[in-house]
């Protein structure tokens, strides 16, 4: 009640589809509609019977009418009448409000309709409709087709010309909806279950979370699967990889930009990356400064792929910057140092074992059923603790070692 300084509120629900008569009838008003005053001025009067006249004589029945009506005000700029009743208020939703106001003055019940579009989104903007009553029918117009129809996966949140939200003693409100796809059925019924027999359970699970949050972890979980994985690869294969946790970074990002566009990203950088490095190698420069320039020079390739990419329309190009720097600049490090130690033929069997891990690891971290699976039972970390510690004390030959000693073990 006394809060000061910036607040946050964090509401979740959870929406299931039905297909029946009785969610159809939800999604329209049942009460008989009602005209109501537009409330224009006497200039505004005058503006509103130019437009509609326009419209009239320009359509030849409701359908047509409507759309015609909506590209005026859309394109306001080009119709001095719409112009003039918009004025400051030009945007998309200006625009609804103001087709409802003239489809009123015109003697056709309307009101405006505000939603969500139920698709993966940190960031779900407000879809705005029109919604008409017309031969004892309400009709769906949407503004942004210009087109009469029912919207596929639209969840009405409010109608009428009110804000989202207010607020009361305070300012600069902001409002973020975040919408994510949940897991039903059984896990639905475990949750039921829980509150019954087990209510505190629930109050520490990861659903529990913001709908942002969740969607981070559902990441950031991920990655003890791809860190199993590289302990298997080094520890038993006998893979040999630049960095400990490089490739599993590598392959967090390849999420993002997707397999074939990462590989060709990152090779790029590393190839610009260490020519920079063989140049800076004359200069004869201390550790510390050196590893600093080779992080600008890579912030700076990464900028530069981004802006030719995208120029040439490739705008997969852009995900470059989600690639970790520093790791890129300890890599380009570490290669141009094994390169001049142990030759090019151990860096590039580095470089190509370290690809391979992060290609592997890219394909466990991509699989839903494993998202899934440890994002619901997080407990399974126990069991991937359980197998990195008995990996641990494994001490006997890598896979690849037979394969290295095979002339003495033909001895022996």
């Amino acid at each position: 009640r006394s809060a000061k300084g910036k607040q946050d509120l964090f509401y979740s629900a959870r929406l299931r589809p039905e297909h029946s008569k009785a969610a159809e009838s939800w999604e329209h008003p049942t009460e008989i509609p009602k005209l109501t005053d537009p409330q224009f001025t006497e200039a505004e009067q005058v503006a509103a019977n130019s437009l509609l006249t326009e419209v009239g004589s320009e359509s030849a029945d409701i359908e047509t009418f409507v759309p015609q009506l909506m590209q005026k005000l859309k394109d306001s700029y080009a119709n001095p009448a719409a112009e003039y009743l918009l004025r400051d208020n030009g945007t998309t939703l200006g625009a609804v409000n103001m087709a409802v106001r003239l489809l009123h003055f015109s003697g056709i019940p309307a009101q405006s309709v505000h939603g969500i579009t139920l698709t993966t989104s940190n960031n779900a903007g407000i879809k705005h409709w029109l919604e008409l009553y017309h031969n004892e029918k309400w009709h769906m117009f949407d503004v942004t087709k210009g087109a009469f129809g029912t919207p596929v996966n639209f969840v009405t949140w409010w109608r009428g010309n009110a804000p989202l939200a207010t607020v009361s003693g305070g300012n600069n409100l902001s409002v973020t909806l975040s919408v994510v796809p949940a897991t039903v059925s059984t896990l639905g019924n475990v949750v039921d279950c829980l509150k019954n027999t087990a209510p505190t359970i629930l109050e520490f699970s990861l659903f529990k979370l913001p709908v942002q949050a969740q969607a981070t972890y559902r990441v950031i979980l991920l990655i003890p699967i791809g860190v199993l994985l590289l302990v298997f690869l080094r520890n038993v294969i006998g893979i040999t990889t630049f960095g400990t946790f490089m490739p599993v970074l590598i392959a967090l990002s390849f999420r993002e930009t997707q397999l074939l566009w990462g590989l060709c990203l990152f090779s790029i950088v590393i190839i610009l990356g260490l020519a920079v490095r063989l140049y800076l190698e004359h200069l004869k420069l201390l550790l510390v400064p050196r590893l600093a320039s080779v992080l600008i020079v890579v912030v700076l390739l990464m900028a530069g792929i981004s802006i030719v990419s995208f120029k040439l329309g490739f705008p997969r190009g852009v995900s470059v910057s989600l690639f970790p720097m520093v790791i890129l600049s300890m890599t380009i490090e570490r290669i141009s140092v094994m390169w001049d130690e142990l030759g090019a033929g151990k860096a590039i069997q580095q470089i190509i074992g370290s690809m391979a891990v992060a290609v592997l690891a890219y394909i466990a971290m991509s699989n839903l059923f494993i998202e899934h699976l440890i994002f619901v039972f997080p407990e399974l970390f126990l069991v991937l603790l359980g197998l990195t510690l008995m990996i641990g004390r494994y001490t006997g030959f890598r896979l690849l070692d037979l394969i290295r000693f095979r002339a003495f073990l033909k001895e022996v």
